[in-house]
């Protein structure tokens, strides 16, 4: 082989190690709402200018709160925190902020390839439990739901598996919202109530559950 091969060799090796490494990077750390920090949280950085191909980059914090992301493509993104488990929502969908919620958005470029922030995972949402089913057989089933805010019905969140056989939901809590469970060959159930002081819709505070046996009646 001779010099000038290997030196084509030794350019193409280069620049394949050069496209796959790191661009950018995010750190930081997770505290709750009286400045404690968080272990165990799940951080996200979601891309605000192209669309994601595959999972969000994400870290877990640790003991100290603290939380790293790498090999981030340069570009704007809105980096937040949640630990649902506890009751903490993800506050990047608007479902749990509404929609002036201020986020936390960094810029990464060649000329700033890092970004440090300080992440707070706000109040804890309500939490719906239960479980749904064939109201005549008792059988369980997965079914579809869908949540709408009342004060403002276009901020809404619906899927299908939410409301599955055994389900547990996070809703915003402070927050009114209407609830309706669907499934094909089913009447739809809709959550009702004449008691508290919105008709018809959940209203729970941070932390508080609510237990819901739903049951679907077939359709005639």
């Amino acid at each position: 082989m001779d010099r000038l091969t290997t030196a084509f060799i030794g350019v193409l090796v280069a620049a394949s190690l050069s496209f796959g490494q790191d661009n950018g990077s995010v750190h930081g750390t997770v505290e709750d709402e009286s400045g404690i920090p968080v272990k165990g949280a799940t951080v996200y950085a979601n891309p605000l200018d192209r669309p994601m191909a595959g999972t969000i980059p994400q870290d877990i914090s640790d003991e100290n709160g603290s939380f790293s992301i790498s090999k981030l493509d340069y570009g704007r993104y809105s980096v937040s925190a949640a630990k649902p488990d506890e009751g903490y929502p993800e506050l990047n969908f608007a479902f749990y902020t509404g929609f002036h919620a201020k986020l936390s958005v960094i810029r990464l470029s060649a000329q700033h390839k890092s970004a440090t922030v300080a992440l707070h995972l706000g109040k804890k949402a309500g939490i719906l439990k239960g479980t749904v089913a064939d109201a005549i057989t008792g059988k369980p089933l997965n079914a579809n739901v869908e949540f709408r805010w009342v004060s403002e019905p276009q901020n809404f969140l619906s899927g299908s598996g939410l409301a599955n056989a055994q389900f547990r939901i996070l809703v915003p809590s402070d927050v009114a919202v209407t609830m309706v469970v669907s499934l094909a060959g089913y009447e739809n159930w809709s959550y009702t109530t004449d008691t508290g002081p919105v008709k018809n819709a959940i209203l729970l505070v941070p932390g508080e559950e609510l237990n819901l046996d739903i049951r679907l009646q077939p359709k005639q």
